[in-house]
C-alpha cells in the first residue's frame, strides 16, 4: 500500500501555524499540502500571516492551497438565514432576542459550509479524484491542528478515504506548549483566525479589532446593524452576547473600570 496523502488543513491560528512550522522544520514529516479555506471576512492580521506561512511554506517545497465557499459577509448580507430570490446563507450563530425577551442563538452552519467543505472539495482535488470518483479508504491523513488541552474536539472523520490525525495531541502539546514553542525558534505570536463578525468572538477580541483595525471593526458594527430584522425569525439579532447594538456594548474589562478582580493577589499580566 502506497504512503497515505499527508494534508493539514491550515486555519493560520496558533496550532495550525504551529504544526506547518513545524513539518517546514523537519521536527515533523513533511506534509504534502496545506489548504487554508479563505471565509473572505479574516482580520487583515490573519491574511497577513498567512502571506508570511505561504513564504515558510514554499522555502520548504510545502504546497499551501486557499480555496473559498464565497465570501461570508456579502452572501449574509444579501440573504441572511432564508435568502432572497431562492438563494440560501449558510447561518451564522446571531444572538436572537425574542419579542417577548426570550434569547436564543441560531445553530451554526457557518464552519461547515465555509471551512469543512470546501477543504474536503479541495483536498480530493490535490489528491487527483473528482467529485464523484471513489478514493481508497485511507488515502489521505488530514492533520488538524487540535492541541492536548482540547480532546473533547477529536473527532473521527466521516470519509473513509480521509483519516484525521492530530499531532499536537500525539506530542502532548498544548495550546500554551505552542506558544512556547514559536517563541523558542523565534516565531512570532499568531493571530486568533476567525470572521471579523464572529458571534463567537469575547469582548477582548471585539476591543482589539477596534483599537488595532478600525476599518475592520467598522465593517463588523455595519454588519451587526444590517443583520438586526434577520428574514424568517420572530425578534432580533445581534453579533453580541448581550443582544445590544455592537457599537453600544461596554468592552472595558472590570480592571479598565477600576474594579479590581475578588482575589486580591491576582497579577496585572492575567487581567489587561
Amino acid at each position: 500500500m502506497s504512503k497515505p496523502l499527508q494534508v493539514l488543513s491550515l486555519g493560520a491560528g496558533v496550532q495550525s501555524s504551529t504544526l506547518l512550522l513545524m513539518s517546514c522544520c523537519g521536527e515533523l514529516p513533511k506534509v504534502d499540502a496545506a489548504i487554508f479555506a479563505d471565509t473572505g471576512w479574516e482580520s487583515r492580521a490573519v491574511y497577513q500571516h498567512l502571506d508570511w506561512l505561504e513564504g515558510e511554506a514554499a522555502r520548504a517545497d510545502i504546497p499551501v492551497y486557499r480555496t473559498s465557499a464565497g465570501n461570508i459577509r456579502e452572501d449574509a448580507m444579501r440573504s441572511q438565514v432564508r435568502g432572497r430570490e431562492g438563494s440560501r446563507c449558510a447561518s451564522m450563530p446571531y444572538f436572537v432576542l425574542g419579542p417577548n425577551g426570550e434569547k436564543g442563538m441560531i445553530r451554526r452552519q457557518c464552519t461547515s459550509e465555509y471551512k469543512v467543505r470546501p477543504i474536503t472539495r479541495k483536498t480530493r482535488e490535490v489528491a487527483g479524484y473528482t467529485a464523484r470518483e471513489r478514493i481508497p479508504v485511507g488515502h489521505v491523513e488530514k492533520w488538524i491542528g487540535i492541541s492536548a488541552d482540547e480532546q473533547r474536539r477529536v473527532r473521527l472523520s466521516s470519509q473513509k478515504w480521509q483519516i484525521n490525525i492530530y499531532p499536537l495531541i500525539e506530542m502532548g502539546l498544548t495550546r500554551q506548549g505552542c506558544f512556547g514553542w514559536l517563541e523558542s525558534h523565534g516565531y512570532s505570536e499568531p493571530p486568533r483566525s476567525s470572521c471579523v463578525g464572529c458571534p463567537y468572538h469575547s469582548d477582548a477580541e471585539w476591543c482589539w479589532l477596534r483599537n488595532h483595525e478600525p476599518e475592520s471593526w467598522r465593517e463588523a458594527v455595519e454588519f451587526d446593524g444590517a443583520i438586526r430584522n434577520c428574514g424568517g425569525l420572530r425578534g432580533q439579532v445581534f453579533l453580541h452576547a448581550r443582544r445590544i447594538p455592537l457599537a453600544a456594548v461596554d468592552l472595558r474589562t472590570d480592571y479598565d473600570k477600576g474594579q479590581m478582580p475578588l482575589w486580591a493577589d491576582a497579577c496585572l499580566e492575567c487581567i489587561t
